[in-house]
């Protein structure tokens, strides 16, 4: 079986053939691979930048990919809800047993910290021809949105941090006099896919949205924001033209590029940290934080997400494909063979908002 492997903490990816011995018992689903995504954790484990990174126990190599879309081969005794020729997601996170969110299936908000996750830390990833799965962990993807589906694992991380947002922001009455959210603004700092899908979900809320890069916007871009009714703003012409904001979403992980925004929130706004990154800072005062303070500006980080939310994506995806058409589609920018694939997870290629793998 065709595979991409790595071997952190150590630069680099390779291709090469494996065989896992996977055999599927009860409980237990064959998946043959059709697509996987190309993100920046997966780019930070190639580059070793990603010291979390690690192999399952006694195995020197990891199969990298946790951003997938396959197709059901086989099923094992016991397992109803899925059959032959089903398209399922899988799952990322798996918990460990022994919290109470853990066992509940809210492995994402893990409290020992002692989790695995499929191509980053502990198990292996998706980045092969085919997998065996316990049947808990995938979810399933009507055929309506087969050419997009591989897009549900970002977007089930976005859906969870917005839904965050809105619970949060139920400490006061923070709708418009009309119940709506239509004169609240969102900031997205970043305009990759998860920026995108910040973007997506804060439209369909009703914000008015703003999406942030440091650059004019490539053709893509363009259209998504046109077609979403979004205003794409270039930051390096400075933030005097940017209303105040009511939510800002940093995507970009660099302090430099979102604490400028801070002074642009308005009182009972919140601020939400998705992105990591390295080799950046910014300067955070006294009157800064006094300021946060003083006007009730909530902060909070948000990473990964439950089965319910790949569901819920899943529904997301499902929507608007039926509202914009071709529009996600434009978000995969590059369709590339495993071969290939060594070459991209080294380096961005120009315009990408998203590369992903063909498998079959």
């Amino acid at each position: 079986m065709k595979a991409i492997v790595v071997r952190p903490p150590n630069v680099g990816a390779e291709v090469k053939d494996v065989d896992l011995h996977e055999p599927v018992l009860p409980g237990r689903v064959r998946i043959r691979t059709l697509y996987t995504g190309i993100c920046g954790t997966d780019r930070g484990i190639v580059g070793g930048k990603i010291t979390f990174a690690r192999p399952p126990d006694n195995s020197g190599e990891l199969i990298l990919g946790h951003e997938g879309l396959g197709v059901v081969e086989e099923v094992g005794e016991g397992v109803t809800h899925l059959k032959k020729g089903d398209l399922v997601v899988p799952v990322v996170r798996r918990g460990c047993g022994v919290c109470l969110n853990c066992r509940i299936g809210r492995q994402d908000f893990c409290e020992t910290g002692n989790f695995v996750e499929a191509g980053i830390r502990g198990l292996n990833g998706f980045m092969r021809e085919e997998f065996v799965d316990s049947a808990s962990y995938l979810v399933k993807v009507p055929r309506a949105i087969a050419d997009i589906a591989v897009l549900t694992e970002p977007l089930s991380n976005v859906v969870k941090a917005v839904g965050q947002v809105i619970h949060i922001q139920k400490r006061m009455l923070w709708t418009c006099g009309d119940s709506s959210y239509e004169c609240r603004n969102a900031f997205v700092v970043g305009t990759g896919p998860i920026g995108t899908f910040f973007s997506l979900m804060f439209a369909t809320y009703g914000f008015n949205v703003y999406m942030l890069n440091r650059r004019d916007p490539s053709p893509a871009e363009s259209v998504i924001a046109e077609t979403i009714d979004a205003t794409f703003y270039n930051t390096s012409k400075g933030y005097a033209e940017l209303p105040k904001a009511d939510v800002v979403v940093d995507t970009s992980g660099y302090p430099s590029a979102f604490i400028p925004l801070l002074g642009k929130m308005n009182k009972n706004s919140i601020l939400v940290l998705f992105g990591t990154s390295s080799n950046d800072s910014a300067k955070v005062d006294a009157e800064l934080v006094t300021s946060i303070v003083e006007n009730n500006i909530a902060v909070v980080g948000s990473v990964n997400a439950s089965k319910e939310d790949f569901a819920e994506a899943v529904n997301y995806l499902t929507m608007w494909k039926e509202r914009y058409g071709g529009l996600l589609n434009k978000m995969i920018t590059s369709v590339i063979s495993p071969e290939q694939a060594t070459e991209a997870l080294m380096k961005k290629p120009s315009g990408e908002i998203k590369t992903v793998i063909k498998w079959s």
